[in-house]
């Protein structure tokens, strides 16, 4: 249930208009124009539109991560990474009540799927493994070095729980968010990454839609489902 409610009439044109919103928002934030922590306009648009179009959780997860977005434009670093924990927490609280909701009472454990969900517990491992052999033992010691393996089991508690979800739009929103964060971490704590503004924005910005538009009740068209289990 949404914290604002809205006529189901108006839910089509409301996410239609939040997208194209949406999109501008991200376009202007590559061009030439200075405007102060414009960085944060494109998520804050859809934390806005959540309030009336996504379950709570969900909107409570785009709160959080647009604060993390400013908290980003103004250098804090430990602040940023903190108020995106925060943002996954609620995306993991949405992913588990759903699943035990919704899709555990509709999953047959096939060998297909038993062999899915190998695949995206190893995953999840993998992503933990080359957090903390690679990169949390680059990080600055103290809470810096705390903070990010926290944030790593964070974030890949989130991406398991949302490959779990049997849909694939849940699924890629998390990879690509996953992947968004990886860069920033890799070129922080590793080494440069080139092009790590576009390859950090252009998946973290459509990682983002694709978690909003999939939790309203608009369809652009009917999904796939990622296993059938």
């Amino acid at each position: 249930m949404s914290i604002l409610r809205m006529n189901e009439k108006r839910i089509s044109t409301a996410a239609v208009s939040s997208s194209i919103l949406f999109l501008l928002a991200s376009v202007l934030y590559f061009l030439p124009v200075e405007i102060p922590h414009k960085v944060t306009i494109p998520v804050a648009i859809l934390a806005v539109s959540a309030l009336w179009m996504c379950p709570w959780q969900i909107a409570m997860a785009f709160i959080f991560s647009a604060i993390g977005d400013y908290m980003g434009s103004c250098g804090n670093f430990l602040a940023q990474m903190g108020f995106f924990a925060i943002g996954h927490v609620w995306f993991i609280t949405f992913f588990i009540g759903r699943y035990f909701s919704k899709v555990e009472k509709d999953m047959k454990l096939t060998s297909k799927a038993k062999g899915y969900l190998a695949m995206v517990i190893f995953c999840t491992l993998a992503l933990l493994a080359t957090a903390f052999f690679r990169i949390v033992p680059n990080a600055e010691p103290g809470i810096i070095k705390a903070g990010v393996g926290i944030y790593a089991c964070i974030i890949s508690l989130m991406l398991l729980t949302a490959l779990l979800q049997r849909s694939s739009l849940y699924a890629l929103g998390a990879v690509l968010f996953v992947f968004s964060d990886f860069i920033i971490a890799w070129n922080m704590f590793v080494e440069p990454v080139p092009y790590r503004t576009y390859l950090v924005l252009v998946t973290y910005y459509l990682a983002q839609w694709l978690l909003f538009i999939r939790a309203t009740p608009y369809r652009v068209a009917p999904e796939m489902r990622l296993m059938r289990f």
